[in-house]
């Protein structure tokens, strides 16, 4: 149903939803939010005749809406927000390192070509926020957003489901492991993904109080740990560790006592599979096999991609920095130069963007958390502190995740995550008027 019958609805009911976002920019970004993210469902459409233009579609029926909008209420066309900046500096470095991918690495036209899309995709995320921050700050819109991701999860806990449920997984191999409905990417980009937007809805639940909708919320939640346990991504796990630690620093103490139970009798409470993948996190490398090595190797955009030795990577990205200290040897290139990617955003960045794309990335993160807390602790509203909360937590999960994985290019992953960077810029401006920020004990609900 995932991959064949709901593609052609969605594929069908693409093009009048574009004119219809033209009018009303909510439901391009209802759009993103419940099938974007869902890979196996995107790229089926992509082979149909013009499926290949449908976001872009929306893109572009969005923009049109959102000047639309502001000639006709007679209001500014870019609302102001602290994250506007960084952003801006995030497009900028990005372009910077782009340029200087051409100039120093000297790759083939074609290779050109594939970090230029690259870029463009990228590019993506940064309209998002900009068309959900200038157009979005009523309470039923960002009600109706949420239910959006919890249809889009829901549907993705089933397909991870219903594939993973016919493999016998009573001992753990790499072979085990599935993409669910992330088609072309790899298992540790279905934890991050299932781990970042667990924590966003963790956050809202407390702060929920219709109730049908917080059952909800709560029933995607449970579901959601099982792709998280059987992605066996121990960048899902770290994400998740950090995400309750956050959650108990910041609202419930309680969530102490669970975790230290769960990490204390892990070989107790975990599935076998899960506990011997743990396990594996503290063997030597020369305990880990020929063939274990062999047959963790993925496929991603046609790019080989060897999971096994981050070590050997992350000295090649030290490499790179350590001769371009400055800017980095260009946007997109490691993966070009060595067959395979970082296995960490941090190392990413450094050997792609050097110190000039890593004190961005720092001081992007540093305003995404200050906003994010001060909707959290010093928003009117109960539904807004949800939503500082749980996008806090996410960007926990996600630089957390991100020491040994990187998913920030993939705006199928992360376009909730810009989305949401968007309202809680929105719902700052609105909801928020005192700007100290008083540190206040965690409590509990």
């Amino acid at each position: 149903m995932l991959t064949k019958v709901l593609p052609f609805l969605v594929y069908l009911m693409s093009f009048p939803l574009m004119f219809a976002t033209a009018a009303r920019v909510e439901i391009g970004l209802y759009f993103f939010l419940t099938f974007v993210p869902v890979i196996a469902v995107m790229k089926k459409i992509t082979e149909l005749p013009g499926g290949n233009n449908v976001v872009d579609g929306f893109l572009l029926a969005m923009i049109i809406g959102w000047f639309s909008n502001s000639s006709r209420e007679s209001k500014p066309f870019f609302t102001k927000a602290p994250e506007n900046t960084v952003v801006m500096l995030v497009i900028l470095g990005s372009l910077i390192n782009l340029i200087r991918g051409y100039t120093y690495m000297g790759m083939s036209d074609d290779i050109n070509l594939v970090r230029l899309m690259a870029w463009k995709n990228y590019m993506i995320l940064p309209v998002l926020y900009f068309v959900t921050v200038n157009n979005v700050d009523d309470f039923k819109q960002v009600r109706s957003m949420i239910i959006c991701i919890v249809i889009s999860l829901i549907g993705m806990d089933f397909n991870f489901y219903s594939t993973f449920r016919w493999i016998r997984a009573e001992h753990y191999s790499h072979s085990i492991r599935i993409s669910g409905p992330f088609s072309f990417l790899g298992p540790n980009e279905v934890g991050a993904f299932f781990a970042m937007y667990t924590f966003l809805l963790i956050g809202i639940f407390y702060y929920l109080e219709e109730k049908k909708l917080k059952y909800a919320v709560l029933f995607v939640i449970a579901c959601n740990f099982y792709p998280i346990l059987f992605s066996y991504s121990r960048a899902a796990y770290i994400s998740t560790v950090a995400g309750f630690i956050a959650l108990g620093i910041l609202k419930d103490r309680r969530v102490f006592f669970a975790l230290f139970v769960v990490i204390i009798g892990y070989r107790i409470l975990l599935p076998n599979s899960v506990v011997e993948r743990i396990d594996m996190t503290f063997l030597n490398k020369g305990d880990v096999s020929a063939s274990v090595a062999q047959s963790s190797e993925v496929d991603i955009g046609g790019v080989s991609l060897d999971t096994v030795g981050r070590k050997e990577l992350w000295d090649k990205a030290k490499e790179y920095f350590y001769e371009q200290p400055i800017i980095g040897i260009g946007f997109d290139t490691f993966r070009h130069r060595e067959g395979m990617i970082t296995h960490s955003m941090y190392m990413k960045i450094l050997a792609e963007q050097g110190m000039l794309g890593m004190s961005i990335f720092i001081l992007f993160m540093l305003v995404l958390i200050r906003q994010a807390y001060r909707l959290f602790k010093k928003s009117t509203e109960k539904f807004c502190q949800g939503i500082g909360l749980g996008f806090l937590l996410c960007i926990v999960a996600h630089l957390a995740g991100s020491i040994s994985g990187d998913e920030s290019l993939y705006y199928n992953l992360m376009a909730i995550f810009w989305i949401f960077m968007g309202l809680v810029a929105s719902l700052n401006q609105k909801y928020v008027t005192d700007d100290l920020l008083d540190v206040q004990p965690a409590e509990s609900p």
